[in-house]
């Protein structure tokens, strides 16, 4: 008997689990407004992108660590780039953690920053509490989900913006944050509020902010 009710028990928590659900939203960016195009365009220009992808656990990472892109970044890279009007060609790398030890990456790199007349270093970190997430993971937990639990990532997009001998002219930067809810009922809100929606729209939205402020200061200007 006592069996039965402790594999019916294990049953239910597993079922519990499985089908909690999640629902998530992000706070608002001040939109960046987009300017009429002076009279003289500025000349064409060839960029460089020196892109990092960090994620840090705040309480629990001493440095950002270095992380692959997300899913359909390149797309929302390009899409942010239509910002940027007098761009004659540009070139991209994007940091991995094995740099430190790849020479030819490395020169690659350099290489590439040399040709540009201007280099955007674009750093995309995303950190969290690591005490606040370990909370909440106990709590969610212990209650079999049934009390809602909130978890969150601040998203800090900056863009530093050297001319050709490397000067720094500019920094740009945004920051939102993405919040996620924890509960099982909320099996049947998730389809209205998906995480990997208000991530990308956190992405995009931060991203063309920054190049169309880029393009509004003209300071691509050979």
């Amino acid at each position: 008997m006592k069996l039965k009710t402790g594999k019916f028990l294990l049953s239910v928590l597993v079922f519990t689990l499985c089908i909690s659900g999640c629902i998530s939203f992000r706070s608002d960016l001040e939109p960046v407004q987009k300017q009429k195009p002076p009279e003289n365009p500025l000349p064409r220009a060839t960029l460089f992108f020196h892109i990092s992808h960090l994620e840090q656990d705040i309480g629990m990472d001493v440095v950002p660590k270095i992380i692959n892109p997300r899913r359909g970044f390149r797309d929302i890279f390009g899409e942010s780039m239509k910002e940027i009007s007098n761009i004659k060609s540009f070139s991209t790398f994007t940091d991995n953690e094995n740099d430190i030890d790849d020479v030819k990456r490395r020169q690659l790199r350099d290489s590439l920053q040399s040709a540009a007349d201007f280099t955007l270093k674009m750093t995309i970190k995303k950190e969290r509490s690591f005490a606040k997430h370990f909370l909440a993971d106990i709590l969610s937990y212990g209650t079999l989900t049934i009390f809602p639990v909130g978890y969150s990532w601040n998203y800090v997009i900056t863009v530093d913006a050297f001319n050709h001998s490397q000067k720094q002219i500019k920094t740009y930067s945004q920051v939102s944050s993405v919040t996620s809810w924890n509960e099982m009922l909320f099996v049947f809100i998730y389809p209205f509020y998906p995480r990997e929606v208000k991530i990308e729209e956190v992405y995009l939205e931060s991203m063309r902010n920054i190049f169309r402020q880029i393009e509004n200061d003209g300071i691509l200007k050979k």
